[in-house]
C-alpha cells in the first residue's frame, strides 16, 4: 500500500490552483494519541499526559492538556525523580507545557510528535533537546464513528482502544461492524498490530473479515493514520479514506 502521508507532525499543506494564478493552502489537522507512558533512551525522564477524555479529544487538534514529568536529567526542575505537574497545549501535532507552579513558569517541554510513538523536544533553557518514545498507539478504535469522505461508508469498532508497538506476534483482536446501513449492519473481524519502529509503519489491520467466513474479506490494509483518520482498501481494491466522527446516536453492532 502507497503512503503519501509521513511524518505524524508534520502539517501537510496542499496547493489548490485558483484564478488568477493564486494558491489556496489547506493544513491537515493532526490528532495525536496521547496515551501510555513517554519515556527518553533509558527511562531517565518519564512523561505522561494526565486526565485525559479520549471521548472528545480523539476529535480535536487543538487541546488543553495536564501531564507528569519524572526525571533525574533537571527536566522541568525534577532532577530527583519527584514528579513535577505539568499544563500546556497540544495544537495540531505540537505541544507545550510548563510547571503548574509558580503560576508564570516559563515552558519547560515544547516539541512535535515526529510520528505515532515519537515527541522530538527542542533545546530549553538549559536542556538539551531530546526524544520521548512510547511503547503502544492510545488508538481508542472504539471512539466515534469512522466514515469515508464521501459518506458511503460507515465503521463502527468495538476495540481495540490501544496496540504496543509491534514485535512480529503481538497484535490485538478487532471487533466491529459495517454500519453504513443502520438497520442491516454486518460484523466484521480481524487483528491489528501496532506500530512498526524498524519501519516506522503505522497501527495496520490486514483484513477485515467475514466472522462466519474468514474467506470473505470485507476490508484489507486497514491503517491507522492519525486519531482521526483511517486509510483501507475495500473489496474492489480502491483506497478509501475514513475520519472519525462522533457517534451522536449512540450506534452499536
Amino acid at each position: 500500500m502507497k503512503r503519501k502521508i509521513h511524518a505524524l507532525g508534520l502539517a501537510v499543506a496542499t496547493g489548490l490552483a485558483a484564478c488568477g494564478g493564486g494558491e489556496l493552502l489547506a493544513v491537515l489537522q493532526i490528532v495525536t494519541p496521547l496515551g501510555g507512558s513517554w519515556a527518553t533512551a533509558g527511562f531517565n525522564t518519564n512523561l505522561q499526559f494526565t486526565n485525559l477524555q479520549p471521548a472528545t479529544q480523539v476529535f480535536l487538534s487543538k487541546f488543553d492538556v495536564t501531564a507528569t514529568v519524572n526525571s533525574n536529567e533537571g527536566v522541568c526542575g525534577d532532577a530527583a525523580n519527584n514528579g513535577v505537574d505539568l499544563v500546556g497545549t497540544v495544537d495540531n501535532g505540537s505541544v507545550v507545557l510548563r510547571p503548574v507552579a509558580p503560576a508564570n513558569a516559563p515552558n519547560c517541554i515544547q516539541g512535535t510528535f515526529s510520528d505515532l510513538r515519537k515527541l522530538d523536544t527542542v533545546a530549553l533553557g538549559n536542556q538539551p533537546a531530546r526524544s520521548y518514545t512510547n511503547g503502544r498507539v492510545d488508538v481508542q478504535m472504539q471512539q466515534g464513528l469512522w466514515i469515508s469522505e464521501n459518506g458511503t461508508l460507515t465503521l463502527k469498532f468495538n476495540e481495540p482502544s490501544s496496540v504496543n508497538n509491534f514485535t512480529g506476534a503481538n497484535t490485538e483482536p478487532v471487533t466491529g461492524c459495517n454500519a453504513t446501513v443502520p438497520a442491516a449492519k454486518v460484523n466484521f473481524e480481524g487483528e491489528m498490530r501496532g506500530f512498526v519502529v524498524a519501519t516506522l509503519s503505522r497501527p495496520l489491520i490486514p483484513e477485515l473479515v467475514n466472522p462466519l467466513n474468514p474467506a470473505q474479506k470485507y476490508f484489507t490494509q486497514v491503517e491507522f493514520v492519525d486519531g482521526a483518520t483511517l486509510r483501507l482498501l475495500n473489496a474492489g481494491g480502491q483506497l478509501v479514506t475514513l475520519k472519525r466522527q462522533p457517534n451522536t446516536n449512540n450506534l452499536t453492532c
